[in-house]
């Protein structure tokens, strides 16, 4: 197949809800990148643009790559920085045949409820009338004007995610479909349904059990492709909720448009049956359960303070607890840039006094007072081995490690979601041999220490990512649509 194709990703997964915004230096940390060097960053990776690349070979071409951590908007000035880059980046790379796109389908930004159409946008207006195909987080929140605007959406399968590179190469497959001349369209439905990420699991559940039977019927019936969308409910839009999505040939667009309809009753059946309902232990009851288990580690996940959905990363509810009852061997990470240099300055060996957290909002508790031991400073920064975005390098920034009255705090400048065993063994934590572990996450935080956990309490604490998502005050309210197709003009005419 030939044709030159440019990759784009443009990733931000955002929570509406978090006061730590997304501003360009948050960017500039994660990723920003363009042309060779974002082919450096992830040749020989797991990332849906390490999927890219092995699938296309030499007929890649990076144009751009920019992404940060999942938190709140990004400023106005941010965001048009970083669409400006793009705009002259595609401008750049030449004359393109199609564009390969890595997106996370619930990005907000300052004044733009919806910058991934944006971003569609923004390559039309350079290429035109080009084939785009996207890649989309299983958390995402397409909108009826996304699936328009591109040419096909292809969603990961898997929470904890492990299967990005797949997504990567799925989506090249449709698009070299269509460089080969076939029209394609895509079909969508929305379920205004905000459920926690407790029951958005893939291993079982409901969403598990609906993208397995979609994708079997979608091979099945000879479609091009099929995804359930779990959805992320920490954010304001009407375009929050579960998603259904079906790629097709336009000869088959009927086919899809019955799938997704078909999926969506299920989907629908599954909620009336109350298997998205949850409910879990606050962090008193969890702290003391996990202090009697005889099984360890126990990992306490911190579901509300869920770093990987937005949140601060410097809750301390589950700390105050720890402390409060005496807990011995526990390990909590806390983002805390304030005490890092307070306890980078006294150094290592040094007994430092400080108040600990609570300091980005009043959701995730107040600051601990505490009285500890600096047991090790670093960078922060290290390379994953592990299932999420495998050989990829990440930086928690400059990183503390406190003894608290047995309770070992990891302390970094920087919130960064617990989805690597790096996360500890790189500051000298054997994660194995914790007593109690504190999990800043949900789900994902699994495919760090799910081998570790000899026992598992999910913890009903409060913060920007609560365990009910209509606690959270909203003004925008989900909205049903039922099964559309979406063919573009001039490319999927019947």
């Amino acid at each position: 197949m030939r044709g030159r194709v440019g990759l784009v990703s443009v990733w931000h997964e955002t929570n509406q809800y978090s006061r730590r915004l997304a501003d360009i230096a948050q960017w500039r940390d994660y990723e920003l990148l363009a042309g060779e060097a974002v082919r450096t960053a992830h040749v020989g990776t797991r990332s849906v643009v390490g999927g890219f690349l092995d699938s296309l070979g030499d007929r890649a071409v990076p144009v751009f790559a920019a992404g940060a951590w999942p938190s709140g908007p990004s400023p106005a000035k941010a965001v048009e920085t970083l669409l400006d880059r793009l705009t002259e980046e595609l401008t750049a790379a030449g004359e393109l045949d199609g564009i390969a796109l890595n997106l996370h389908g619930a990005m907000v930004a300052e004044g733009m409820p919806d910058a991934e159409v944006e971003v569609v946008r923004r390559i039309r207006a350079v290429h035109g009338d080009i084939p785009i195909v996207a890649a989309l987080d299983l958390h995402g929140n397409p909108s009826v004007e996304l699936a328009a605007a591109a040419d096909a959406l292809v969603g990961y399968k898997t929470y904890p995610h492990i299967d990005m590179w797949e997504s990567g190469r799925d989506a090249v497959g449709i698009l070299d479909r269509m460089l080969g001349g076939e029209a394609v369209t895509t079909s969508i439905a929305k379920l205004p349904y905000l459920t926690c990420p407790l029951a958005q699991g893939t291993a079982d559940g409901p969403i598990g059990h609906a993208i397995d039977w979609t994708t079997s019927e979608a091979d099945r019936r000879g479609l091009l492709s099929a995804s359930v969308l779990a959805g992320f409910a920490y954010q304001d839009t009407e375009r929050a909720g579960i998603s259904v999505l079906a790629v097709s040939t336009a000869e088959d667009r009927a086919a899809a448009e019955a799938l997704v309809a078909e999926t969506a009753e299920r989907i629908q059946a599954s909620f009336d049956a109350g298997e998205f309902i949850v409910t879990r232990p606050d962090a008193a009851a969890a702290v003391q359960q996990a202090i009697a288990s005889e099984a360890h580690p126990v990992v306490l996940a911190d579901l509300a303070d869920n770093i990987g959905a937005g949140s601060a990363g410097d809750g301390t509810v589950i700390l105050a607890e720890l402390l409060s009852q005496g807990a011995l061997g526990a390990i909590v990470v806390i983002a805390d840039p304030e005490v890092v240099r307070v306890a980078s300055t006294a150094g290592v060996d040094a007994t430092v006094e400080t108040e600990i957290g609570g300091k980005t909002d009043r959701l995730h508790g107040d600051p601990v007072a505490v009285t500890g031991v600096v047991r090790s400073v670093s960078d922060g920064e290290y390379t994953t081995a592990g299932s999420w975005a495998t050989g990829q390098t990440f930086s928690m920034g400059a990183t503390v490690v406190l003894e608290v009255e047995g309770v070992t705090i990891v302390v970094t400048e920087r919130a960064t979601p617990p989805f690597h065993r790096e996360h500890l063994t790189s500051v000298g934590l054997d994660p194995a041999a914790a007593r109690i572990l504190v999990a800043k996450g949900a789900i994902a935080w699994r495919s760090a220490y799910g081998d570790d956990a000899a026992a598992v309490i999910e913890v009903d604490a409060p913060g920007a990512c609560p365990l009910d998502p209509w606690s959270l005050p909203r003004t925008a309210v989900p909205v049903r649509v039922v099964p559309a197709v979406t063919p573009r003009a001039g490319r999927t005419a019947s």
